[in-house]
């Protein structure tokens, strides 16, 4: 079944699961100058990743770039292998294991990793954002919510 996309206001959300090749949500994902929401409507426009891949150089050329490439697929592969060196898996926005709350955010991230229990992403859950160089009151701050 070839997947959707619907665009909507404030972003797009899954409507059939685009059981997209990792390597090509990868390599689209990672391209130059593709945010989640441009991701999203080449998604929705060409019917799945590879082909959005394939159309970028056009796409860029008719936006005045030259020489636009997208992302290598052997970078593509290299980092599928580490992220499973290191235990994690990818999951891709419209396909199943995709957290469902997530996907309803505008503009959602296309791809993410997951690495732990998958069944912990369906379940409500607080995420803390912030600086690799935390303040000490951001560090108890921080510690307090997750003891709650």
């Amino acid at each position: 079944m070839q997947g959707r996309l619907a665009l909507e206001p404030g972003g797009a959300r899954a409507v059939a699961p685009p059981r997209a090749d990792p390597v090509s949500a990868l390599r689209l994902a990672r391209s130059r100058n593709v945010g989640p929401a441009t991701w999203s409507r080449l998604v929705a426009r060409h019917g799945s990743a590879a082909a959005a891949v394939e159309a970028l150089p056009e796409i860029a050329a008719r936006g005045g770039a030259k020489g636009f490439r997208a992302f290598p697929q052997e970078a593509a592969e290299a980092e599928l292998e580490a992220g499973a060196a290191a235990g994690a898996r990818l999951l891709v926005l419209g396909e199943p294991g995709y957290p469902p709350a997530l996907a309803e955010i505008p503009d959602p991230p296309p791809v993410l990793w997951l690495r732990g229990r998958a069944e912990a992403v369906a379940r409500p859950a607080v995420g803390v954002v912030g600086g690799r160089n935390a303040s000490a009151l951001g560090l108890r701050l921080a510690e307090r919510m997750a003891a709650e």
